[in-house]
C-alpha cells in the first residue's frame, strides 16, 4: 500500500474515533474521553494536511489542496474554540452540528485528494449537441 493509502486509511479511522467520541459527548457520556478526542481530532487534521502537502508536491489537485489546508485550520479553530460559543445558550447545539459538519466534510476532501494515486479518475465526457 502506498503512502497516501496508508495516510487515508489512517484518516477514516480517526474519523470513525472523532464520531463515536461525538456521539458519546452529545448524549451526555464520555466527557473523561475529551483529551482523546482532542488529540485525535489533531491527528485527523495532520492526516489531511499530509495528504494536501503530497498533492501539492506532485502538483495533484493543487486547487483542493490549498482548500483541504484552509478546511483543516477551519475544524482545528471550530474545534479548539467551540465549547466557548454560545456556551449555556440554547443555540450550542447548531455550534455542534457544524463542528461536526465540517470535521465530516473533511473525509470527502481527503478521499478526492488520494482518487488519482489510487487509479480512480474522475472523466469529464463531452457529448456533441
Amino acid at each position: 500500500m502506498k503512502l497516501t493509502g496508508v495516510l487515508l486509511t489512517l484518516m477514516r479511522i480517526a474519523g470513525t474515533v472523532q464520531i463515536i467520541l461525538g456521539i458519546g459527548f452529545w448524549t451526555g457520556h464520555w466527557y473523561v474521553a475529551l483529551p482523546v478526542h482532542e488529540t485525535n481530532g489533531i491527528l485527523y487534521v495532520f492526516l489531511l494536511w499530509a495528504l494536501a502537502v503530497i498533492a501539492l508536491v506532485q502538483r495533484r489537485a493543487v486547487g483542493l489542496a490549498f482548500f483541504a489546508i484552509l478546511w483543516g485550520f477551519a475544524i482545528a479553530m471550530l474545534g479548539f474554540t467551540q465549547q466557548r460559543i454560545l456556551a449555556g445558550s440554547d443555540w450550542h447545539w447548531a455550534v455542534r452540528v457544524v463542528h461536526l459538519a465540517i470535521g465530516v466534510a473533511a473525509m470527502p476532501i481527503g478521499e478526492r485528494l488520494t482518487a488519482g494515486w489510487r487509479g480512480k479518475r474522475t472523466a469529464v465526457v463531452v457529448t456533441p449537441a
